[in-house]
């Protein structure tokens, strides 16, 4: 608005000089600036319509540019242009949402197996000497280097379903730790060939330095396994079942002297078990039970020349005979701080 003076009457009104000539230089204030308006606006067309093309259709820049900046010379082939961007994108996004999908479904998978809710076995395949633990998967095709690699990939939690690691006949210069696993109906470490395998005519094989299965809250097995060394988990034992629900040791060969060792061969520690069917020649301790373990030592095991001791009970195991075996020891039965055996 203009805002212009009101003259009063003119007759008694001595300042309509100064009045007249106030509203003039408003007048012409507002009309310069209404001048510049109209000058940036026709700046603004003439920016914007350039020239007429495509059978004599004004074309407005904006509507011929992409949305890259590139400017076509048709409104149409703009569109094309576009819709052929467009495409692409929509291939480029559709191919990474398959393989959103592809990993969501292994995640999936993994998930299931991590929470119990897949029942089916986990099967791993492990050679020592056609293995990889970078580039193997563990398939039967395609099997880890060590043991420890394949105990490694196994999920901490697993609801129903037994846990195989099946390993090719070889050397494995390994202290395997098995721990802190539950869920599961059975973890089984074996060799491929345990079918034909008798701890009592030859070895076995599968040569392992030991393993150590720890807070397990299903049942563990080993079976034909050769022992191998006298420097094996910490000077401790061959195979250890520490708190576990349950350690089965069967169609296992025990033939390295450790008698010059503290080394116990088979040692249920805060665990239960049995221990069935295997061979035993020259240890220091064939079987021990400690720290309230309690486990089944059986008379189809067989003990060849001498070992220091047969069996030992200490703080609270306990180990039971079953049958009568032959435990061929320089002291059968060694019961120390509350230990028994029956």
């Amino acid at each position: 608005m203009l805002n212009l003076d009101k003259w009063d009457n003119t007759l008694f009104d001595s300042n309509k000089y100064q009045q007249f000539n106030s509203n003039m230089e408003k007048i012409e204030k507002e009309s310069l600036s209404k001048d510049v308006d109209i000058a940036e606006t026709n700046n603004r067309i003439n920016n914007i319509v350039l020239e007429a093309g495509g059978n004599d259709i004004t074309e407005v820049v904006d509507a011929r540019t992409s949305k890259n900046g590139q400017i076509y010379s048709t409104l149409n082939s703009r569109l094309n242009g576009d819709y052929s961007a467009i495409a692409e994108e929509l291939a480029e996004s559709n191919n990474l949402l398959q393989t959103i999908s592809n990993e969501n479904e292994v995640l999936k998978s993994k998930l299931d197996e991590l929470y119990g809710n897949s029942s089916a076995n986990i099967e791993y395949y492990v050679s020592s000497t056609n293995g990889n633990d970078i580039t193997g998967n563990g398939d039967i095709d395609s099997p880890f280097k060590t043991i420890q690699k394949a105990v490694d990939n196994v999920p901490k939690v697993k609801v129903g379903g037994a846990i195989y690691i099946f390993c090719e006949p070889g050397q494995y210069n390994e202290d395997v730790i098995v721990q802190s696993f539950s869920g599961a109906e059975c973890f089984y470490i074996q060799p491929t060939n345990l079918d034909t395998v008798d701890p009592v005519s030859g070895q076995t094989g599968f040569f392992v330095k030991s393993i150590l299965f720890s807070g397990i809250m299903f049942q563990c097995v080993v079976q034909g396994l050769n022992s191998m060394s006298t420097a094996v988990n910490n000077n401790s034992s061959v195979i250890q079942f520490l708190r576990c629900w349950y350690g089965t040791v069967n169609k296992c060969r025990f033939d390295t002297n450790l008698k010059s060792t503290d080394i116990i061969t088979v040692f249920y520690n805060q665990s239960r078990g049995n221990c069935y069917g295997n061979y035993f020649k020259n240890q220091n301790v064939i079987a021990s039970s400690e720290f309230m373990g309690h486990a089944l030592f059986s008379s189809s095991n067989t003990c060849e020349s001498t070992s220091n001791i047969g069996l030992k009970a200490g703080s609270g195991g306990i180990l039971i005979k079953s049958g009568s075996p032959s435990l061929a020891s320089t002291t059968a039965e060694y019961k120390t701080a509350g230990g028994q055996i029956f």
